[in-house]
Formats: structure tokens, sequence, C-alpha cells
């Protein structure tokens, strides 16, 4: 189990940036547990926790409970079990015997933590939405798919999207408001900095991006439709990775190309029919990469990390991974 599905998992649930270290600790605890166990630190709303991730096959929840209470009796440490699986039978006998758990991807019960995280979430939703605009998404987007520069003309990140001059400076505002870049004076010209790599600024950038498809529709693909638009979703994802392809093509189409489709006799079906694709109604211009085909990676990778089926996270994982910066 790789502590970054956990660390993504925290992120896409609960919008928490989390880092999880291994914990040197674990040598001063008894073998049973060491041989049950690999142990790391993670740090959650300010309190630090020690994770216990299961090496073999599942224990009972009077276990666990009972290596929790070992953990904290022999180190002072709050532990939270992580599993890789489990089954509704086993998470309800946690539950029942109160220990919290962690199945990446799956579900996750941290009662010693509800009252922070209720907190926690009251002040995120008395804040500004700390999401960005879909243009200042596809904007930021843009830029980390160009050859990285650390310093741009804000110009220079809507070539592709014919984004106007209003827009292009809201987008500045916010991005600099965000902390993901700042603004200069050169002579005249004002630049748009960034402070790290083009890697470092999408990790930062993560939780207050969103998932870019405003809606799904059922319809029968117009052939010149069909030309114009990037494959998407499930589709695009399984072009580049070994993930087999969905039984329905997956586009992604703008709201602008949606109502020129329907304008060509294309209509929402209400269930799926042999000939049918699906089509992802986007909130942006899909059309942000210049490579012809599919939509820009990032993009795709905030359209699915959603997803629960387990092949598509898996997939979704190994194409993250080969990713170049």
């Amino acid at each position: 189990m790789r502590h970054v599905d956990i660390e993504r998992y925290l992120q896409d649930v609960l919008g928490l940036t989390a880092i999880v270290k291994p914990w040197a600790g674990g040598t001063a605890l008894p073998y049973f547990l060491q041989d049950a166990y690999e142990f790391a630190s993670i740090e959650l709303i300010g309190a630090p926790y020690v994770l216990m991730l299961e090496r073999d096959k599942a224990t009972s929840a009077s276990k666990v409970r009972k290596h929790l209470d070992t953990l904290a009796q022999a180190s002072g440490a709050v532990g939270i079990y992580v599993a890789a699986a489990l089954s509704s039978y086993d998470r309800k006998r946690l539950v029942g015997q109160h220990v919290p758990f962690i199945v990446p991807g799956n579900q996750l019960y941290l009662p010693d933590l509800g009252i922070d995280l209720r907190e926690y979430f009251r002040q995120c939703r008395e804040t500004a939405d700390k999401n960005l605009s879909p243009a200042t998404q596809a904007l930021l987007i843009s830029a980390l798919l160009k050859p990285w520069k650390a310093e741009m003309h804000p110009a220079e990140l809507g070539e592709r999207l014919s984004y106007t001059t209003m827009t292009l400076s809201r987008a500045v505002k916010e991005l600099e408001h965000a902390g993901l870049a700042s603004v200069v004076d050169v002579g005249r010209a004002r630049r748009l900095c960034f402070d790290d790599n083009a890697q470092a600024i999408w990790r930062r950038a993560l939780p207050m991006l969103r998932d870019p498809v405003k809606k799904s529709v059922w319809a029968i693909p117009d052939p010149t439709v069909q030309k114009q638009v990037r494959l998407a979703g499930e589709s695009a994802l399984a072009r580049a990775t070994l993930l087999a392809e969905p039984a329905h093509p997956v586009y992604a189409i703008s709201a602008e190309q949606w109502k020129h489709a329907q304008q060509r006799g294309m209509c929402a079906l209400p269930s799926p029919e042999p000939a049918a694709c699906l089509w992802q109604i986007w909130s942006y211009n899909p059309d942000i990469s210049p490579l012809a085909g599919s939509v820009d990676p990032l993009s795709l990778i905030l359209s699915l990390r959603n997803e629960r089926d387990e092949r598509v996270q898996q997939a979704l994982i190994k194409f993250e991974e080969g990713l170049t910066w």
C-alpha cells in the first residue's frame, strides 16, 4: 500500500493536504505489532497520528482495537488503522468498536476527528470559495502544459482559449490571491511569476481545482461534431494506459459546442443506446492542449479523480506517474 494513495485519498475526499512519512517509533513496539503493520506518521488538522498499515490479511475488529490500545500504551500515539480493502461486515464491526480506519479510494471513518473536522469545514465554508473559476483553472493548466516558464506575460496563457483581456486580468488576480503566482511590473508590462516548478504548482493548486465536467449526456454523434471534439474520461485514459476501452466512447465538449451540436440535430437520450456516446459537457473549453485526439492530461486527472472504479484509479495512478514535467 503506497503512502501517496493515502495522501491522494485524503485530499480528494476531505480537501486536506497531508504528508505520510515513515514513523521511527515503530521499532520500539512489540514484535507482534511490527510483524502485523507498517507504521507511518501523518498530521491532520494540526494533530499528529500514527497510521497502522496492515501488511497481510485482514485482522478482526476486536484485535485491531487491542492493537490500537497497545500502540497508545507503548508510545502515547493515537493510531489510525489502514487497510487495502474491507468487507461491509468488517467495516460495521470496526465502526462498532470505534476503530478509526482508512481504506484508500473507498472509505474512511475518523470518529475522534469529528469535532475538529466539523470546525475545519465550517471555517472553510465561511471563507470565500477556494475553488478557482473555470477560466482561471483552464489558464493555469495551459501554463503547466507549456514548456515551463517561471515568468510569463498573462496573454501567453490564453493563446488557445481566446479569453478576453478582462477574463485574463481576473484570472491573474485570482492566481495571485490563491498564492499560486505573483504579479510584477517589468517596465510598462505586467508579468506573472511562479515561485516553483510546474509539478509543485500543480500539487499546490490541486485542492482548488474542480472537476471540469458540468454534466454528462448520452447522444448519437453527428459525424461533423465528432471530428471536432476530443476523447475524454475512460476513453482517453484507455488510449494512454492498459485500461480496457469503455463500452461507449466518451467525448468532451464545451457548452458552446454542445449548443452547436444540438442545432445539428443531436439531442440527449434518456438512456444509452447501441450507437450512443457519452458526452461530457465541460465548464471550460477542452481544447487546451495542442495535441489532437484526447483532452489534456491534467484535466483528465481532475475529471476522473473521484471515480470509484478501482480499475480506473489504478490506471489513473500509472498515468499520472508517467507525466513528464
